[in-house]
């Protein structure tokens, strides 16, 4: 009798994953070049990710750590298994941008961006089970990646 390995990737756990991954990413410092200044004054669009947190009560965090910033650039590699508007809407929600906004954004319904989001989550599920089903690699990743906090 052979026993087949228990699977750990669920489109639950994906989601998990990439809502901390964004959590981490939002955390990056800017991007700066070196001895270049602005004068123009930062945008509502350059700083809207900051804007929502600040609105929502969440806590700005210090700058990650290498370990973190490797487990969310491995989280990350996983979207490119998906076609760049999938992509975007799944990063969005990752985000938690409102469902609302996205409506606005891609100009359709809810239910349909609910089902391409849940097919997408899907897709990466399928992705991992055949590259990692026990989910070992990425188990310890994040485990590097908190223990360092």
């Amino acid at each position: 009798m052979t026993v087949l390995p228990t699977l750990y990737w669920n489109p639950k756990i994906i989601e998990g994953f990439l809502i901390q991954a964004a959590n981490i990413h939002r955390r990056l410092p800017d991007v700066r070049l070196p001895g270049y200044h602005s004068l123009w004054p930062p945008t509502m669009q350059d700083e809207w990710e900051r804007l929502y947190d600040m609105i929502n009560g969440r806590p700005t965090l210090g700058s990650p750590l290498p370990a973190e910033v490797s487990y969310s650039e491995a989280v990350m590699e996983w979207l490119q298994c998906i076609d760049p508007t999938s992509r975007q809407l799944l990063w969005m929600r990752a985000n938690r941008v409102p469902w609302k906004i996205l409506v606005e954004e891609f100009s359709r319904s809810k239910p349909t961006l609910w089902r391409e989001h849940t097919r997408c989550l899907q897709s990466i599920t399928r992705h991992l089970q055949n590259v990692d089903p026990r989910g070992e690699r990425f188990r310890s990743l994040r485990a590097k990646a908190w223990a360092t906090m």
